[in-house]
């Protein structure tokens, strides 16, 4: 990719997060409805000033309900939450970190992320009650629970505690699996945000990559008291999202479901 196409796409990033950031100071004053409906224009404004385009597979669940339902996701890259941001604009699970990020951090307030501190563990049953308490009021709630990132074809073991939460607030547990490939179908790495790699590193090789695609499957969900083992429950989304991160091709013709493909760009989002 030509030195001009890497420049144009850093002042089109830089361009967007600077007035998201100003839209999301005064994110408090929105409602809800409102908050995610620009959390999902921004995120898919994003993705396109960064040239990555989002390939949605499968049916997405509707925004609220009695319940909220728990997604769970495998986790890649700072871009894992753009995608998610433009497809279930829904508050999250996020390290405590995450909120003073520049303009990021913003962002993710804004969106009414939930904060936690990993370091913490006599914090842990606190922060599953206030998980528990979201989706009690009909909003759903993203989680990560591998708690890392991880690159490659392989993922970690899900972190039983935030299944909890879904026990608790008799929720249905929505897995969601995340890969990264170019445009021809072959994998990438690009896109892996691991160890000591920093954020202006990872963004700049972002930038640079031309064609990159990142694949969201939301599988069927585990219905209510599918389990009231959090062990279990952790144990049967983790190997539904495996059995698509493992599949060596990544078209929709394994895929357990009827698959909807939809490639979102600036102007386009997918309705919820």
């Amino acid at each position: 990719m030509g030195p001009r196409t890497v420049a144009t796409r850093a002042l089109r990033c830089a361009v967007i997060l600077i007035r998201g950031s100003m839209v999301f100071a005064r994110a408090r004053f929105f409602s809800t409805v409102n908050r995610q409906r620009i959390a999902r224009r921004w995120s898919c404004l994003m993705l396109a000033a960064l040239g990555i385009r989002l390939d949605v597979r499968g049916w997405l669940p509707a925004d609220r309900g009695p319940v909220g339902v728990l997604h769970v996701a495998n986790h890649i890259s700072w871009i894992d939450n753009l995608a998610l941001a433009a497809t279930f604009p829904l508050p999250a699970v996020a390290k405590q970190e995450v909120a003073n990020w520049p303009l990021i951090g913003r962002f993710a307030r804004g969106l009414g992320t939930i904060f936690i501190d990993r370091d913490r563990l006599r914090s842990l049953p606190g922060d599953v009650a206030r998980v528990r308490e979201v989706l009690r009021s009909g909003t759903g709630v993203l989680v990560t629970p591998e708690g890392t990132t991880w690159c490659g074809a392989g993922m970690g073991r899900f972190r039983p505690a935030m299944f909890q939460a879904a026990i608790d607030a008799g929720a249905a547990v929505g897995p969601i699996a995340i890969r990264y490939r170019t445009e021809d179908g072959g994998p990438t790495s690009a896109a892996a945000f691991v160890g000591p790699d920093s954020l202006v590193r990872s963004l700049r090789r972002v930038i640079a990559t031309r064609g990159l695609v990142v694949e969201l499957h939301s599988l069927p969900a585990l219905p209510a008291r599918t389990s009231t083992d959090r062990r279990a429950l952790a144990l049967l989304a983790e190997y539904s999202i495996a059995a698509i991160i493992e599949q060596s091709a990544p078209t929709g013709a394994l895929h357990p479901i009827p698959v909807r493909a939809r490639l979102v760009t600036a102007d386009q989002t997918v309705p919820v």
